[in-house]
């Protein structure tokens, strides 16, 4: 990968950042009856407008640097793990594990448990999907790592706000960087410089 097409990556994984955050606010905003043009003013509005966009590139930038941590761990663990059976049932364990402790911190005590694992839930599905498509534009060993990446890094990317028991908070939070991660495990083995043997590197992120 070449200085531009890092640059590239990096600046349209802000973008989407920003956008999903744009999108949450002003779903947020119609649904919100206390909330109207009118009380909040021109300056109000134009206030919240540029809080959001900060937020979501601040996210944004956060999945970037999270992308690159992960394939990082992912290729330190290759090496690791010699035999790669191994590794791909330590990265399912991960997402089972992570997955449950996304449930479990948004639980108030003395409650039912069952109603919090719908986020993580919904992050393991959406997870699936874009697993599915990679492994179809790539290779099937390519499934579980990424499964892995768009389940366990974008939860515990997630955490701070899934600590804050907000609805609010917690979407604007993880759809975010969910998308983001999304584009940047999709956008990979097309920008990656092809290797040697002519086969796209990166196929196993």
């Amino acid at each position: 990968m070449n200085l531009g097409k890092w640059i590239s990556l990096f600046l349209s994984t802000l973008g989407i950042g920003i956008g999903a955050a744009l999108v949450v606010g002003a779903f947020v905003f119609m649904i919100n009856p206390e909330v109207t043009p009118s009380t909040m003013g021109v300056e109000g509005i134009l206030f919240n407008v540029i809080q959001t966009v900060t937020v979501g590139a601040l996210l944004g930038a956060f999945s970037h640097m999270g992308f690159f941590a992960y394939l990082t761990v992912n290729l330190f663990a290759q090496g690791i793990f010699k035999n790669k059976l191994l590794w791909t049932y330590v990265q399912v364990f991960f997402i089972v594990v992570v997955s449950g402790y996304a449930a479990m911190l948004r639980v108030p005590e003395g409650e039912n448990m069952l109603p919090y694992f719908v986020l993580p839930g919904l992050v393991v599905i959406g997870g699936y999907f874009v697993a599915r498509r990679k492994a179809a534009e790539t290779n099937r060993k390519s499934f579980v790592p990424t499964m892995f990446f768009m389940t366990a890094v974008t939860l515990l990317e997630a955490v701070p706000a899934l600590q804050q028991f907000n609805a609010y908070g917690t979407v604007m939070m993880v759809l975010p960087l969910f998308l983001c991660n999304a584009w940047q495990i999709l956008r990979l083995h097309k920008i990656l410089t092809p290797v040697a043997t002519g086969e796209p590197a990166g196929r196993a992120s």
